[in-house]
């Protein structure tokens, strides 16, 4: 079993694109990059950027959150973006992003 994570975000201002952009490229690279990591993307919908990774285990995924320039684009997220909730869950094959922001918005609507 690999573990999906998907979350959302709105830049707080428009002139924080570039910073953001930056940041969360150099993030998704090293997603990429980890041989732990089964698939990893960012995608738009709405007013809302979002990313979908699968790992192989919680432990990847741990490990990737707390190193690097994910750690680096976490930190200054606050102050760049109104970070909304994300959601992990179990798979046995790589959900499609659609099929993963289906899952985001229920779990989203359940919790409020």
């Amino acid at each position: 079993m690999m573990l999906a994570a998907i979350g959302g975000l709105s830049l707080k201002h428009w002139y924080s694109a570039p910073e953001f952009y930056w940041r969360a490229n150099r993030a998704l690279r090293q997603a990429q990059d980890d041989h732990l990591c089964m698939h990893a993307e960012v995608f738009r919908q709405d007013a809302l950027y979002f990313s979908l990774s699968v790992w192989r285990d919680a432990e990847a995924m741990r490990a990737y959150a707390q190193s690097g320039p994910h750690r680096r684009v976490m930190l200054a997220a606050n102050r760049l973006a109104q970070v909304n909730r994300f959601f992990h869950f179990e798979c046995s094959e790589i959900p499609s992003a659609e099929l993963a922001l289906r899952y985001w918005c229920q779990h989203i609507r359940a919790a409020e």
